[in-house]
C-alpha cells in the first residue's frame, strides 16, 4: 500500500507560500483598477485641496472679528462681496469685513473661518451692506484648509494596498489617469477522476458532477486571481501530463483536485516528476480536512494537488490558496484570513493531536445583549458540499490539543 511521506505542518506549507515573489506590475486606467493591488506607493503630487474652501453656506470671516458674538450681542460686519463656487476670488478681508460664501467656495485672503448662514442677519445701511453674526467661531471652523486632506509629497497609499472605491476616489482627486497595479495571478484549475463529469451533463450511475471546478475557480476570482478551467483529466499519468504541460505554459498556479490521495498520488507524482525543473516540496500535510495535499514548485510557478472531496478541497484552498493569491498580489505576509470574530463554541469537538483541525461552524447571534455570538459546529463528512454552504466560518483546533470544549471562547475565521 502506498503511504504518505513525512507529513508537513500547516505552518511549513505557509512558509513555502511566503517565499513566492509578487507578480510584475501593469498599468491600468483607474476605472479598470477596482479590487486590484497597488504595485508602487502613491505620494500626493500636490496639496489636496489646493486652496482653502468653505464646507458650509455662510459668511467668511476673521475669527477674531466674531469673538463673543451672540443673539443679544451680535458682531456687526461690513459685507464686501461674494465668493462663488468654481471661481477664484480676488477679495481681501480687512478687519471688520465679511464676504458671502457658498459651500465649496474659495476662502478670501484674510479670512480664516466661516459662520453658518443660519447664524446671520442682514441689515442694509447706506451704501455698505452689513451683516449681524450671532455665533462665534474658531479659526478653521467650517473650513477645509489647503492641504488639510493631503499635503504635497505625503505618502497616501502604500504598495500592496487593495484599491477600493475610496482609494480610486483619492486618485481621481489628483487627476490620476494611469495606476500601476500587480498583474492578476493566472490560475489553471484541473479536475481529475474517471468518475467526474462536467456539471452540465447528467451523471450516469457511478458518476458525479464536477463540484471542485466551480468552487475553486470562484474562490480564485473572489481572491483577485484570473481563473481558467483546463478540463477533467483521466486517471492516467499520460493524460495528466499533457494537461499539466498545457496549463503550465501560461499559468502561475495550477490547482488539481483529486489524484492526491494515497491510492492515486503516484500518477500525479509521476506526471510532476516528468516536468523538467519541478521540485516537489510537500507530500502530505498534517491538516484535517485535506491531509492528501501535494505542493510542487517550478521557478515562480506552483502546483497544488488538492483532495478530491469537495469540502476538503475548498478548506485547503481557503488555508493555502487564498494566502498564496495575496502573496502574489504583493499584499504582504500570507496570513490566511483577515476577517475574524470571537465566539462561544456551541458544542464540544474532538480532534487528533498532531494535526491542525479546521472546523466548519455557523455563526449565530448572541443569546443576550452584549454577549458573544455562538459558533455552532456543522457535522458532516469532508465530501459533503452542504457542510460548507451551511458554514459561515472556520474554527481552528491546534495540533497540540485533542479537541475543544463547549462554551470555550474561540476565534472564528469567516469564509469568503
Amino acid at each position: 500500500m502506498a503511504r504518505f511521506l513525512t507529513l508537513q505542518s500547516v505552518d511549513s506549507i505557509l512558509e513555502h507560500v511566503g517565499k513566492f515573489l509578487p507578480l510584475p506590475g501593469e498599468s491600468l486606467p483607474p476605472e479598470e483598477a477596482l479590487n486590484r493591488v497597488l504595485a508602487a506607493p502613491f505620494h500626493a503630487p500636490e496639496n489636496l485641496p489646493h486652496f482653502s474652501r468653505s464646507s458650509m453656506d455662510g459668511f467668511a470671516v476673521r475669527a477674531k472679528d466674531v469673538f463673543g458674538a451672540s443673539e443679544g450681542a451680535p458682531a456687526l460686519l461690513d459685507c464686501v462681496g461674494e465668493c462663488p463656487m468654481g471661481r477664484k476670488t480676488e477679495l481681501v478681508l480687512a478687519p471688520g469685513q465679511t464676504a458671502r460664501i457658498w459651500t465649496g467656495g474659495m476662502l478670501p485672503e484674510g479670512a480664516d473661518a466661516v459662520v453658518m448662514l443660519e447664524y446671520s442677519r442682514r441689515t442694509g445701511s447706506g451704501r455698505m451692506e452689513q451683516v449681524e453674526l450671532t455665533r462665534p467661531v474658531a479659526p478653521l471652523d467650517n473650513v477645509i484648509a489647503a492641504g488639510e486632506d493631503a499635503e504635497k509629497g505625503a505618502l497616501l497609499l502604500e504598495a500592496g494596498r487593495l484599491l477600493r472605491p475610496q482609494e480610486l476616489g483619492m486618485l481621481a482627486a489628483f487627476g490620476v489617469r494611469v495606476v500601476e497595479v500587480r498583474r492578476r495571478a493566472r490560475v489553471a484549475v484541473i479536475s481529475s477522476g474517471d468518475e467526474i463529469v462536467p456539471d452540465d451533463i447528467a451523471p450516469a450511475p457511478g458518476q458525479v458532477r464536477d463540484i471542485n471546478a466551480r468552487t475553486l475557480t470562484a474562490l480564485v476570482r473572489a481572491g483577485g486571481g484570473e481563473a481558467r478551467f483546463s478540463g477533467i483529466a483521466e486517471d492516467s499519468g499520460a493524460a495528466l501530463l499533457r494537461m499539466l504541460k498545457d496549463a503550465m505554459s501560461w499559468a502561475d498556479v495550477v490547482l488539481l483536485s483529486g489524484g492526491s490521495s494515497a491510492g492515486q498520488r503516484d500518477c500525479t507524482l509521476d506526471a510532476l516528476s516528468a516536468l523538467p525543473g519541478m521540485d516537489i516540496l510537500a507530500h502530505g500535510v498534517a491538516i484535517s480536512p485535506g491531509k492528501p495535499l501535494i505542493l510542487a514548485r517550478k521557478g515562480a510557478q506552483s502546483f497544488w494537488g488538492l483532495p478530491g472531496h469537495a469540502g476538503s478541497a475548498l478548506v485547503c484552498a481557503e488555508v493555502f490558496i487564498r494566502p498564496l493569491l495575496r502573496r502574489l498580489a504583493g499584499q504582504g505576509e500570507p496570513a490566511p484570513w483577515r476577517d475574524v470574530v470571537r465566539a462561544v463554541l456551541g458544542r464540544p469537538i474532538a480532534s487528533a493531536q498532531g494535526r491542525r483541525d479546521y472546523i466548519r461552524v455557523r455563526i449565530q447571534p448572541p443569546e443576550e445583549s452584549g454577549g458573544l455570538p455562538s459558533a455552532m459546529p456543522i457535522a458532516g463528512k469532508s465530501g459533503l458540499i452542504t457542510t460548507l454552504t451551511e458554514a459561515d466560518a472556520l474554527v481552528v483546533c491546534p495540533e497540540d490539543m485533542e479537541g475543544l470544549a463547549a462554551g470555550e471562547i474561540v476565534t472564528a475565521r469567516f469564509l469568503l
